[in-house]
């Protein structure tokens, strides 16, 4: 490959050659097997109630009926997420040193020129698993990591060093050219996959930027500001201060004007031009409260992995023709990386079987859990005491005690009766089957068209949110009417408070069960975070 000048090799192709260490069938599978290990003790964790409530958002405990993990529970449960958290560390440890090593190494081929396209895009996607195998981590470990600032620093460093080096070799795949398996004119027995990787280094050659290629840089940023941003308070304060409280604001001031002109003039048109402003935002105030919930990350995380797994099998799959016999067979070199993976169950094991004095180990651990965790439950009453005050959303527009209140405190009555709403817990599922399309047509054109053409994947993204959007909007006028959301009656404000709470509407009412949920504390006090 090296006796070969660039132009030649992206005219004629490169000739294969396989590489055990890098894309052997053992190395390729204990990166995968790791990264989905860690997703799906993730996921188990999040509903079988070993998430701590302090990184539950109201969607979780409200609409997807998540139970928050509780100390006071039985012994088994705590040991339970004792067990899980030291098994999902060693995990993301031993997968962190290993990312950074292997793009070390992909670092050094590429700058010598003896590492292929092939190798690189498959040294770079091995290390983007480590990095989603660490990002997992993160999202199940940050009330943990919070309290151990020392463990915190550690994990960090290897982030943004891992961080770092990811998008420094993203760099040579934004060229057209990068990863096309074959061409008309190529040479036989050549290939691009096996061009070297070293040609495409700050190089386009003249066929300009693969309109994909911001997309996985997009998925990293995003991913990675997510994860650390919920560490720490300031960039959620950041996001609340500058993106979703103005965007609320301007709503409810605009939705306040139209029910006070409903309220004075009585005219149906202003009853449905409030409808009608409402689903025009109602299905994007959805996707900001979900943006602050766990399960946000758990498709943050999920999107990451399936898009990395793509990047590596399917042109591992166009190279077996050629690497088969090199990189199918099993040695010392392919073995020892899956027997590694044992490691976090010696650790597992190491704490099943120390049994010496299981209840004090068990109290101390607790003391990383959310120590608001035996706080009442104040979110269902509050709910509670707003449904009995307003019958309807309109209610606390036009309500005058709410004209003197603070704009925080309004929100806060406001996320009341949305979340009493089985339309809000409608549209959130809306948007759960919006992502899961959107996901699911991008990879599916994505590992179709990997070594052939670009997918344009922009143009299935934006054609997804665009149908979200309209059938967000079209949900919202048709059972609006029939909500608390913006269900209207002469009734809705006459008398005092609880004089109605016999009377509520069939939407009212959370679709989970307060006492199951266990709620709190405080969902409103979330919303302000």
């Amino acid at each position: 490959m090296a006796t070969e000048t660039c132009e030649y090799q992206v005219i004629n192709g490169g000739v294969p050659a396989g590489d055990a260490d890098v894309s052997g069938i053992g190395v390729v599978l204990a990166f995968i097997v790791s990264a989905y290990v860690t997703f799906f003790a993730v996921l188990t964790a999040y509903i079988s109630g070993l998430v701590d409530r302090s990184l539950l958002g109201p969607i979780d405990t409200e609409v997807f009926c998540i139970t928050p993990f509780m100390p006071h529970r039985p012994s088994n449960w705590s040991r339970a997420q004792k067990y899980l958290r030291k098994g999902v560390l060693a995990l993301s440890d031993q997968q962190i040193v290993t990312g950074v090593a292997i793009m070390g190494a992909g670092f050094r081929g590429l700058r010598t020129g003896s590492m292929s396209v092939y190798h690189f895009q498959v040294v770079l996607y091995l290390a983007w698993m480590s990095s989603s195998v660490h990002l997992s981590a993160i999202t199940l470990l940050q009330s943990y990591l919070h309290k151990r600032r020392g463990i915190l620093i550690w994990r960090l460093s290897g982030m943004m060093t891992l961080l770092i080096m990811l998008i420094i070799g993203l760099v040579p795949t934004v060229s057209n050219d990068w990863g096309v398996f074959w061409w008309e004119g190529v040479s036989d027995g050549r290939t691009g996959w096996a061009v070297s990787a070293k040609c495409f280094w700050l190089k386009l050659w003249g066929d300009g930027v693969g309109p994909d290629a911001p997309l996985g840089f997009i998925i990293l940023a995003v991913t990675y500001a997510w994860k650390i941003g919920g560490i720490f308070d300031w960039p959620t304060r950041a996001y609340r201060r500058y993106l979703r409280n103005p965007f609320e604001d301007i709503s409810f001031r605009l939705l306040k004007a139209l029910a006070m002109r409903l309220h004075r003039s009585g005219h149906p048109i202003w009853l449905w031009t409030f409808r009608l402003f409402f689903a025009a935002v109602f299905p994007m105030l959805a996707c900001l409260e979900f943006a602050s919930s766990f399960a946000a990350s758990i498709w943050l995380s999920v999107t990451s992995l399936v898009y990395g797994t793509i990047q590596i099998l399917v042109p591992r799959a166009q190279m077996l023709p050629y690497t088969g016999s090199t990189e199918s067979s099993w040695g010392f070199g392919q073995l020892v990386p899956l027997i590694l993976l044992a490691q976090p169950l010696g650790v597992v094991f190491e704490f099943l079987w120390s049994r010496d004095k299981p209840e004090q180990g068990i109290n101390q651990e607790a003391s990383w859990t959310d120590s608001s965790a035996g706080k009442p439950n104040v979110s269902t009453s509050l709910k509670k005491a707003q449904m009995k005050k307003y019958k309807s959303l309109l209610g606390i527009f036009i309500d005058p005690a709410e004209h003197n209140t603070e704009a925080k405190e309004v929100r806060s009555h406001i996320w009341a009766v949305f979340f009493s709403s089985k339309l809000f817990a409608a549209m959130v599922y809306l948007l759960q089957i919006a992502l899961a399309g959107i996901c699911t047509m991008v990879f599916y054109f994505d590992a179709g068209t990997i070594g052939s053409r670009r997918s344009d994947n922009w143009q299935f993204i934006l054609s997804a949110i665009g149908v979200f959007a309209g059938t967000g909007f079209c949900l919202a006028m048709v059972v609006s009417p029939f909500s608390v959301l913006c269900r209207y009656s002469d009734e809705i404000f006459q008398g005092s408070p609880g004089n109605h709470e016999g009377r509520r509407s069939h939407d009212h009412g959370s679709v989970c069960n307060d006492a199951e949920t266990g709620t709190g504390p405080n969902v409103m006090a979330k919303q302000e975070r």
